[in-house]
């Protein structure tokens, strides 16, 4: 996925998120909390835009139907941020919500929000071979519900240790 368009913001709003904790009641005391984990979750950053010819405004809505919406994830120039750290400096970003515009006769005022993801990011790739080459069968297990075989593509996992069962690896992966 390209990244998203080189272009300044006039004004950055930002948002952490919050820590992976839920509040459960207690009978005569205060609630009882529990961590998940040790990241923060939720991170939102508003780009806001005055003042776009429509060429600029052109390619945020490019960027908007590339990324598909909100569905694919995408690296932020560090340009726009004008030497601040944004999240982690590894993290990626996906639309929160549609571009929201407003026209002012030949230029445009825009707002983006985007999500920040953190972590790792996995993707495996299921892919089945041709109908006249495989037999299908009823197949059910952990993590998968469908008509066997699957074959999980681990790019450049070590396929050939014949006692893993089980264990899904991805590109450069080690047990």
């Amino acid at each position: 996925m390209a990244d998203f368009p080189a272009l300044y913001a006039d004004a950055i709003g930002y948002d952490i998120g919050g820590l992976n904790i839920t509040d459960e009641p207690t009978i005569g005391a205060g609630p009882v909390r529990f961590r998940h984990s040790l990241r923060t979750t939720g991170g939102i950053v508003r780009l806001t835009y005055e003042n776009l010819t429509q060429t600029q405004m052109q390619e945020i809505r490019d960027h908007w139907i590339a990324s598909d919406g909100p569905h694919r994830q995408f690296a932020v120039p560090a340009a726009i941020w004008g030497g601040a750290l944004v999240g982690q400096v590894d993290s990626v970003f996906r639309y929160e919500e549609p571009p929201e515009e407003e026209h002012l006769g030949v230029f445009f005022n825009v707002t983006v929000t985007l999500r920040m993801l953190f972590g790792v990011n996995l993707l495996y790739i299921l892919a089945s071979g041709t109908a006249a080459t495989r037999t299908v069968a009823a197949f059910q297990s952990f993590a998968f519900t469908g008509n066997a075989p699957f074959i999980l593509d681990g790019g450049d996992a070590d396929r050939t240790d014949p006692a893993a069962t089980l264990l899904l690896q991805g590109g450069g992966a080690s047990r």
